[in-house]
């Protein structure tokens, strides 16, 4: 029984020193500690593709590995795919030009030629033009001329119409021509009647649009840095300014030089003796206006055509002359 009993304990140990044997082989190089790397190299790493993305709670060190997305039918899985975009122009538009540039205008620019469909932004008219110096837009569209700066920049100008600003008063009125200091006096409240200016006596009742961006433009063109007396009656439209003609003979009125038709019941008044018109503020006789400007670099610029193309076309022209004397 002792026999057999310390046979199986000796068998046991070698049992136990055979498995140990075994386990040191395998961490152990020509009686080296094995270097992971090596292991590395003897075995292949496992393939981690088609293991997903996921959130997992930051227990130890998680290491998780993407599969490359699906790819459509006919496209191979490893192939490099670029979404198609339609790139949208920019355009700045000054604060002197946004009363022509408005929705349904922009809508007729896209209609004409799709590349001009994109985004406005409404700025100043120098930070219009700053931008595009700057290269921030494509096109700009500003009120007002460029300065010298903005010429040698390289930037070029081209004239859409003209806002031109005239006087009214009713076909009676004796009056047929005021001086430009005139003209600030009756607007400021400084002339109250016209025996102040030689005809017979009468109040003078100034009339000026209600718009507060219009009147702005209105002051600026007809008396830079002066603004347009409390006591004047402000209006809506050419039409209101007409009723208040035919209510008050001594009224003179506010109104733009457009393509629109002319309301029935006014005469214009020049000034300085000089007829409001697109040829008298070209050679500057009359300079009561501003200037729509598209503003483009100087080089070819097929944008800029198009919109100037659409401009000098018949819907161009009926668009713009809502607000603007233009070209025939």
């Amino acid at each position: 029984m002792e026999n057999h009993h310390s046979w199986d304990i000796r068998w046991g140990i070698a049992i136990a020193v055979g498995l140990a044997a075994a386990l040191v082989g395998t961490t152990c190089i020509e009686g080296e500690m094995a270097d992971p790397r090596r292991l590395a190299e003897m075995e292949p790493a496992p393939d981690l593709s088609f293991v997903e993305y996921q959130l997992l709670p930051a227990v130890g060190n998680v290491v998780t590995a993407a599969r490359p997305p699906a790819a459509p039918v006919g496209e191979f899985a490893g192939a490099e795919r670029t979404e198609l975009r339609r790139e949208r122009v920019q355009i700045a538009v000054g604060e002197n030009a946004a009363g022509s540039i408005d929705a349904s205008l922009r809508d007729a620019f896209a209609r004409f030629e799709p590349s001009l469909a994109g985004d406005y932004l409404e700025v100043t008219d120098r930070d219009a033009i700053e931008l595009l110096m700057l290269g921030k837009v494509d096109l700009a569209l500003v009120g007002g001329k460029l300065s010298p700066r903005d010429l040698d920049a390289g930037l070029r100008a081209t004239t859409l119409g003209v806002e031109l600003f005239a006087l009214v008063v009713a076909p009676g009125n004796p009056v047929r021509s005021l001086t430009a200091d005139q003209v600030r006096q009756v607007f400021t409240g400084r002339l109250r009647d016209w025996s102040e200016l030689g005809l017979p006596p009468g109040p003078i009742v100034p009339v000026v649009p209600s718009q507060h961006a219009l009147a702005e433009r209105a002051q600026r063109a007809l008396m830079p840095g002066d603004a347009f007396a409390p006591g004047c009656i402000h209006v809506a439209s050419e039409r209101h300014v007409v009723d208040q003609l035919l209510r008050e003979p001594g009224a003179i009125g506010v109104v733009r030089l457009d393509g629109v038709s002319r309301e029935q019941g006014q005469r214009v008044v020049q000034i300085d003796w000089v007829d409001p018109s697109l040829d008298n503020f070209a050679n500057g006789n009359y300079p009561f206006g501003t200037p729509l400007q598209l503003i483009a670099a100087d080089g070819k610029n097929a944008r800029a055509d198009a919109l100037l193309a659409f401009a000098r076309g018949d819907d161009g022209r009926r668009l713009l002359g809502r607000t603007l004397a233009t070209r025939p």
